[in-house]
């Protein structure tokens, strides 16, 4: 992206945020690569009353292994300063912060801007080629580097042997352990990211050859995956996550998602695009349901929903019956999904689980009562609001009852 363009869209964003929260004026920080620090990227309006500048710098602390940072309000000089982290996957890679006069935000302000801030952040990332070298050079040893850099180097010329040789050697040459990252890819021409929180070392190194391909790369991450082992065929999987443009890989996921192999399953379908985009209607639906039965989170399946329907909600309902009558817990993941097709029934239910002790439930049931909208629940949601300790449940709830 040229400055030009950068500076277009932080004046977009900017705006944006001033106007949605009637502030005074908002700013871009940006993490220092090679200092804890964030520094100013952009500016639009005033910090304060008496026009003091917005500081060059600003101590950063990033979040730890546990969870995504959340927007955060203080008071400044009589002023409610409002920051938002800007997220790349569940990495903050900035910040966008907003002053605003004696308002103080609430939750309900913030969850917009919040998505349209990742939306900054994915604009913002590397190309996913340049990303995994990133991620790579801070985990492998210089002989593992230059043994990479020389395949991705043969890729780009389009020697297709050298990637069929290196395939198979990636776990031997740069390792298997978890890659250890909470960032993310962002495809080319596609508004998403793909997260790397499951990724392992030699799946970066394999996608980052697929990336680095002059040719068909779709095809071969395909040619990869039938004749590779499971190691092999993860990265392939995790190559059409990001490379994936057309149905025709399509039968590498449908073997995947059939497969008792935990790993393979998820990279098929968990944080992967390619599965959401291609799999047709019936088999997308089993496979979000065979996500809730293994135990792999369907808020980790792009598109789940943009693509539920009746059917799906109907069919997860069941699944949710059959464990409760079992006496065994329900994935609190399930509730938001199917409360864009609600069956009869499901607001009650879902007021009980906000009495649930589990904040995740809480969560869910809040954010699913919101989707619905049934203003009969509001009684439910007030009285659960008042009692709330937990910042996130509470903003789910405003949200629900705004």
């Amino acid at each position: 992206m040229t400055a030009a363009a950068t500076h277009t869209l932080f004046d977009a964003i900017l705006k944006k945020a001033i106007d949605t929260l009637g502030a005074a004026g908002a700013a871009v920080y940006l993490g220092d690569p090679d200092r804890p620090v964030l520094r100013l990227a952009a500016t639009l309006g005033q910090r304060a009353a008496d026009g003091a500048p917005w500081p060059v710098e600003m101590a950063w602390g990033k979040e730890s292994a546990g969870g995504a940072a959340e927007p955060a309000t203080e008071v400044e000089n009589d002023r409610a300063v409002l920051t938002v982290p800007l997220l790349l996957g569940e990495d903050e890679v900035g910040a966008v912060i907003v002053s605003s006069g004696a308002r103080v935000f609430g939750g309900v302000d913030t969850d917009d801007l919040a998505l349209q801030f990742r939306a900054l952040a994915r604009a913002l990332a590397p190309d996913p080629l340049t990303a995994l070298r990133d991620e790579l050079a801070r985990r492998i040893p210089p002989p593992a580097r230059e043994w990479l850099e020389a395949g991705i180097a043969a890729a780009a010329r389009g020697e297709r042997d050298t990637i069929l040789t290196a395939f198979p050697a990636m776990g031997r040459r740069l390792g298997r352990e978890p890659l250890g990252s909470r960032s993310a890819l962002v495809p080319r021409d596609v508004d998403l990211d793909v997260p790397l929180r499951s990724w392992r070392v030699d799946d970066a190194g394999r996608v980052a050859l697929l990336c680095g391909f002059a040719g068909n790369a779709e095809t071969l991450a395909r040619e990869l995956y039938f004749t590779g082992d499971l190691r092999e065929r993860c990265g392939a999987l995790r190559g059409l996550a990001v490379l994936g443009r057309t149905p025709g890989a399509i039968d590498a996921v449908r073997d995947a998602v059939r497969s008792s192999a935990g790993e393979l399953f998820e990279a098929a379908l968990a944080d992967n695009p390619y599965a959401g985009r291609f799999l047709p209607d019936d088999e997308f639906r089993h496979a979000v349901l065979k996500a809730a039965f293994v135990g792999v989170s369907i808020a980790r399946v792009p598109g789940v929903e943009a693509r539920a329907d009746a059917e799906l909600s109907r069919m997860l309902l069941s699944y949710v019956t059959e464990r409760e009558v079992a006496g065994r817990s329900v994935p609190p993941d399930i509730w938001p999904v199917v409360a864009l097709h609600p069956t009869r029934g499901l607001a009650g239910k879902l007021c009980g689980y906000l009495e649930h002790p589990a904040t995740a439930h809480r969560a869910a049931a809040a954010q699913a009562l919101g989707r619905i909208g049934d203003r009969r629940a509001h009684a439910f949601l007030n009285d659960r609001l008042a009692r709330e300790d937990d910042p996130t449940v509470r903003r789910l709830l405003e949200r629900a009852l705004a």
